[in-house]
Formats: structure tokens, sequence, C-alpha cells
């Protein structure tokens, strides 16, 4: 027995992970198909003037939380029966068949029994003087024959059934996750009450509190009459008829309307049903040129997408522009075919422009993350992550997900341009201004926020000092033939200002230098702590709220990273 166990499963591994495999693929394209239309419809209203929502848009749920008219008829056909009709007491066909068998098997002979046997006498018994007495007799047997066109109808419907509903549900349930994610902040205690206003409001540009709340409703009583029907179906392809028609015969072509399809009060509902299928099904099916064209507009969707999350992202130094200043430099965001790029403008004294990132939009349904080799560390690829466990991190490596069912996709982009922006800022902090003139260096002597070095000429920037100080610096610079002293000076003092500024509530946290080369800047406020310190002789920044930095309570609002 133990045997005959494992050759069974033997056998049947193999259909299991092929079913698995099937089912895994539909999954990935029904998620597909709802990211490409919330793409598609997010595009459409995007205007340049106004920073619109990047969450998933009250169309798309509200289309998605009522019954399809196909799926209206098919819960009234099962609700009266019909299919259960049809599977108990099916419409058959006799088939006849002759064979040379046992008179004892035999019920009816043949019209050519008598002549076979004739010719046959190794099907006699024995012979007497009254004639043969047979052994074996052709005779004639009748079999159900459930093969008919309209029992194939029924269960390749049945299959076609199975797989839109299968769909459906997959799509409601990523909807459902979505909504009961957007109900969590506003409602959870664990959640930052600044990430929580900030999600909230990004949310409530398409759905407040109590839309939120309807919406789900209604969204969970269509999946619990869409996961009915799916166990009906499920169900009716288990027992019954369906099992006594091959799986093998598809329907081919148009249907064709039958006097039993046409007429019988149960099987008349299969053509009503099949029509209504079809007309559901019919928007997907495109040509190769249709899907060409369809899929170079949501490449181009999807990348003005990401230019609306990352106007998002950089809102709290841009203000909804593309380009503006923040800690003494103008930093732009610009688009690059399908690519964009967060560009520090060149100075007068710089050569070229300078890139600190490029986000490379990829609409693609690919479940996992592949190992990027030679990229470069600030380029970085927005996928929508399609089956996918909800990162815990803002991104992974080179890789950050991007999607409008994703309640964070706003917030992972934020830390990554944090830490992109203070990243850049904090490479310069302490750096020494060398060359410096002696006079300069008298005129530095004691001023609050620089340290200065005589024997090797070198003036440091500790702390924030004084406008009036700078300018009067800066013009001794000037006047010592020390221009490019002058401008660094001035823009290492507009990085601490910048620094000094509370990433999380815009007050002013004072900036205090520790030795060797950090800081701690602590906000009074709000309570976020902030430390540039040496690890293993490597520098390190932390940005600290109330003790914590997990990205899933507390957003971009606190990281760590290496500098």
């Amino acid at each position: 027995m133990a045997g005959i166990a494992v050759s069974w499963v033997v056998r049947c591994a193999p259909l299991f992970y092929r079913s698995m495999h099937r089912l895994q693929q539909h999954a990935q394209a029904t998620a597909a198909e709802l990211l490409s239309k919330a793409i598609a419809t997010i595009d459409a209203d995007m205007q340049p003037s106004s920073l619109m929502s990047p969450l998933m848009p009250a169309a798309i749920i509200d289309a998605q939380s009522h019954l399809l008219p196909f799926e209206e008829r098919l819960l009234d056909v099962v609700q009266h029966g019909h299919l259960h009709q049809i599977s108990q007491r099916p419409r058959l066909d006799l088939r006849y068949e002759n064979e040379v068998a046992d008179v004892a098997r035999a019920r009816r002979l043949d019209k050519g029994a008598l002549v076979h046997l004739a010719s046959h006498s190794e099907c006699w018994q024995r012979q007497t003087l009254s004639g043969v007495i047979p052994k074996k007799v052709l005779a004639r047997f009748s079999e159900d024959d459930y093969g008919i066109y309209e029992n194939l109808v029924y269960a390749r419907l049945l299959d076609k059934i199975e797989r839109h509903l299968w769909g459906r549900l997959l799509a409601l349930k990523d909807l459902q996750a979505t909504l009961s994610q957007a109900l969590e902040f506003y409602q959870s205690k664990e959640i930052d009450y600044r990430l929580s206003r900030e999600v909230c409001r990004l949310w409530g540009m398409t759905f407040d509190q109590n839309a939120t709340s309807k919406a789900s409703e209604l969204l969970s009583k269509t999946l619990e009459t869409l996961q009915r029907l799916h166990k009906t179906i499920s169900g009716l392809q288990q027992s019954g008829l369906y099992m006594l028609v091959s799986r093998q015969v598809q329907v081919t072509g148009s249907l064709h309307l039958t006097n039993i399809l046409s007429h019988d009060p149960h099987y008349r509902h299969l053509a009503i049903l099949w029509s209504l299928l079809e007309k559901t099904t019919q928007s997907s099916r495109t040509t190769p040129e249709e899907r060409f064209r369809q899929n170079q507009y949501l490449a181009h969707a999807y990348s003005r997408y990401a230019g609306l999350v990352l106007r998002h992202a950089l809102y709290p130094y841009l203000h909804g522009r593309d380009e503006g200043i923040w800690a003494g430099r103008v930093i732009r965001l610009q688009q690059d075919e399908l690519e964009w790029r967060l560009v520090s403008v060149a100075s007068s004294e710089q050569s070229g422009d300078e890139t600190l990132l490029t986000v490379v939009p990829w609409l693609s349904s690919t479940p996992g993350l592949e190992a990027l080799q030679q990229i470069p560390g600030d380029r970085f690829i927005a996928w929508p992550a399609i089956g996918q466990e909800p990162q815990q991190a803002a991104y992974q490596e080179n890789w950050i997900a991007l999607s409008p069912l994703d309640m964070y996709c706003v917030e992972r982009f934020g830390q990554l341009i944090d830490r992109v922006l203070y990243r850049k800022v904090l490479q310069s902090y302490g750096r020494p201004l060398t060359k410096m003139p002696a006079k300069v260096l008298a005129l530095a002597d004691g001023v609050s926020g620089l340290h200065v070095d005589h024997q090797m000429h070198v003036l440091k920037v500790r702390e924030v000092v004084s406008s009036e100080r700078v300018d009067e610096l800066k013009k001794a610079l000037i006047a010592a033939n020390a221009t490019q002293q002058g401008d660094a000076l001035e823009l290492l003092n507009q990085e601490i200002l910048a620094l000094e500024t509370c990433p999380v509530c815009k007050e002013k946290a004072g900036l205090v230098f520790q030795s060797p080369a950090g800081f701690r800047a602590n906000c009074s406020k709000c309570g976020t702590e902030r430390y540039l310190r040496q690890q293993r002789g490597q520098l390190v920044f932390d940005q600290i709220v109330a003790g914590n930095m997990d990205f899933t309570s507390l957003g971009r609002r606190a990281f760590s990273m290496q500098i």
C-alpha cells in the first residue's frame, strides 16, 4: 500500500505544481490588470498645475465594488438551481456498440447475429440435430453518452466562470486590503499621528473616513457574494455531470444554439451566461498591435505617475514645484524620457549639473527582486512589487515599490529623497576650508560656530554662524582674492542652517558640535533626535523619533544611514 501511495504522489505532483503555477500566473495577471486600470485613471485626471492623490482612485473602487451584469445573472441562475439541475439530471444520448459476447451477457441481438453465428463455429457451444446452441453471439449494447454538445458547453462554461470569479476575488481582496489599511491609519494607535495625518490627507483627496467605511462595507458584501458563487461553481466541478464530460474537448468558435440550448428550461440559461461572460472578457482581448500600443501608453503613464509621487515626496523641499533652493543649492526634478532625475544645478564655479538620484519606473509583474550587478548607488528601479508582501523597510537595495495600492508609496520615496539630500549635506559637514588668508583667520578668531587652525591655515564651520559674520568674512575673502573660499563658507553655513530645521515639525532645533566630527540636533517641540557620530571609523547619521526608527509606524520621519 505504501508503494502505491508513493507512486500516486509521484504521478500527481507534476499536475499539482502546474496547477499552482497557473494560479500564480492568473493572480499576477489580475493584479497587473487592476494596477493598469488605476494608473490609467490617475493619468487621465492628472493636472500639471496641481498635485492630485497618488493613491487608489475612487472610480476604480466604485467600479469594482458592484456586481457585474454577468455576476448578477449568475447569482440568479444559481439561486434558482438551474446549474444544479443540469448537473444532477443532464440530457444525454444513447451510444450503441456491437460486440461478440457470452450469451449470458447479451440482452439484445444485432441484426446480423444469425449470419455471424453461422459463419463462426468458434462461437458454438455445441451442435444438435435441431440446430446450434451458441456460446457467444453478436450482441448490441447501449451506453449513456454524456458528451453531447450541450453538456460540453456546460462543462466549459463552469471552467470559464471559475477563472473569472477567481480573478475577481483576487482583485477585490487587493482593494479590500487597501481600504483596510486606510481605515487602520484613521484608527490605529500604533502608527505615529504625523504619519497617519499625512497619509489620511493624501487618501482624503479620494475618500474621507465615512466614505472609506461605506466603500469597505460594500466591497465586503460583494466579496462575500462572489466567494459563495465561487464555492458553488467549485462544488459543481467536483460532482455530477462535470466529472462525466471529457476535459480535453473544447468549445471552439461561436456558440451554436441547439434546440436544447434554446428551449430547455435549464439549459437555455447556459447560452445567456456564455454570452454575458464573453462580453465581460471581450475588453481584455486585443491584437498584438493594440497590445503593443497599450503597453507603450502604460509605460509612459507609469513614468508620469512616478513623477507625481516624486513631487509629493519632494514637497518639503520644493513645495510642489520642479525646482527650488535648499541648503544653499538649487535642486531640480527633471524627466529624461521615462526616467526621473533629481539634480543639483551647477553654480558658476561648477562645470555641470550633479545627478543626486535617478529613478527608473518599470511597469512589470515580476514578483521577485533580481540581483542588480554594477548599478550605481544613486540609481533605483521603481516597480509595482506585484505578489510581494508589504516591505517593512522603505526600499531594498536598489528596488523601491511604486503602486497606488501602497499607502506608503509617498513615504517610501520621501525617505529615499531625505537620505539622498541629507547625505549630500552631511558629507560636507566639518569639511575644512584650506589655504585661508591669515587676515581672514584672525578675523574669524572667536566667532561662534567656527574653528580656526592658524598653523594649517584651515577654517571649519561646525555650528551656525550669524549672517552678519558670514558676510564680513566673505567680503574679506573676496578682497584677499579667495572668492572660492568665500562661496564655500557661505554654502557650508547654509547647509548647517538647513540641518537646524527639524524635518518632522519644521521648528528650529539647535545644532551642537560633538567631538571629534559629529553633532546633535534635538528638537524640543516634537522630540526628534538627530546625531552624526563616528562608529568604527565611519560616520553614521541617526534620526530618531520617540526612541523609534520603525518605518511602518513613522514613515520617512526616522532612519539611520552610513555617510
